[in-house]
């Protein structure tokens, strides 16, 4: 069974909580609130002319205020939940020597394991944001009244991202760009990972009430955010992918929103 070798010190730093609850040890992330307001949602050609079919049309929609991981989740925090009998993914016993990258091989099933095993032993309401969640948090300038085509604005820069650009042809740590922070403090979400959501891969206007929100184990999920493996142009915030839900890959990982963290 997997088990931690060292704190993971680096963690600590960026803001992570280690921490032993009902005789489990636990590692709480740092979260972002991000408010509640209706933000414009999905893609106008005119404004990136790089955009997709499955990104049109650009709609308003609203959600209410949640509280996203200001990174996606890491091997340091699933290995807390396998050590005690957490389903564990493919290659994560070669993956504990990088505590502080994101963790990959995870289902969108395991995810959702992963989020009832944390509300469960923190007693606060974790989950997979909905793909409007995602984007709102990633790329919703409300100051500006302004959908950022990146998190941190409107022009790809490889400096700020691990995406193909970078050569580097795997994960990087969590936290090393703090300069691709997007308006609502989340960090980390284009490139190095794909991370999956709530939903059901549908058609737009993005609607919570048209069965694309209700669990369905079979059908091909949202990820967003791009990864190592693609270039920036799978990174925009708006860009769109989708995998089965049993299915896990080496860049594809996730991170919670909590509902009661804000």
């Amino acid at each position: 069974m997997y088990a931690m070798q060292h704190e993971p010190e680096r963690l600590a730093e960026l803001g992570y909580v280690t921490r032993l609850l009902r005789h489990i040890e636990v590692i709480i992330p740092p979260l972002c609130v991000v408010a509640a307001g209706t933000f414009l949602m999905g893609s106008d050609p005119f404004d990136d002319p790089g955009s997709l079919r499955d990104e049109r049309p650009r709609h308003g929609v609203r959600v209410a205020s949640f509280a996203m991981m200001r990174f996606p989740v890491t091997v340091a925090e699933y290995a807390c939940y396998t050590r005690i009998g957490g389903e564990q993914p493919e290659e994560q016993e070669t993956q504990w020597r990088a505590a502080d990258h994101p963790e990959t091989h995870v289902t969108w099933h395991e995810a959702l394991a992963y989020a009832r095993w944390l509300s469960e032993v923190t007693g606060r309401t974790w989950r997979l944001p909905t793909e409007a969640e995602w984007e709102k948090a990633a790329r919703w300038d409300a100051a500006a009244g302004h959908a950022r085509l990146y998190p941190w604005g409107d022009r790809f820069d490889a400096g700020r991202c691990n995406t193909s650009e970078s050569g580097r042809g795997g994960t990087a740590p969590v936290g090393v760009w703090p300069t691709s922070v997007s308006p609502y403090g989340v960090e980390d979400l284009a490139g190095n990972v794909w991370e999956w959501t709530s939903s059901v891969a549908k058609a737009y206007p993005y609607d919570a009430d048209d069965g694309r929100e209700t669990p369905n184990e079979f059908a091909r999920h949202v990820l967003r955010g791009g990864s190592w493996r693609h270039d920036g142009h799978s990174a925009r915030a708006a860009c769109r992918s989708t995998h089965v839900a049993g299915g896990s890959l080496t860049d594809v990982g996730f991170r919670l929103v909590c509902e009661d963290g804000g």
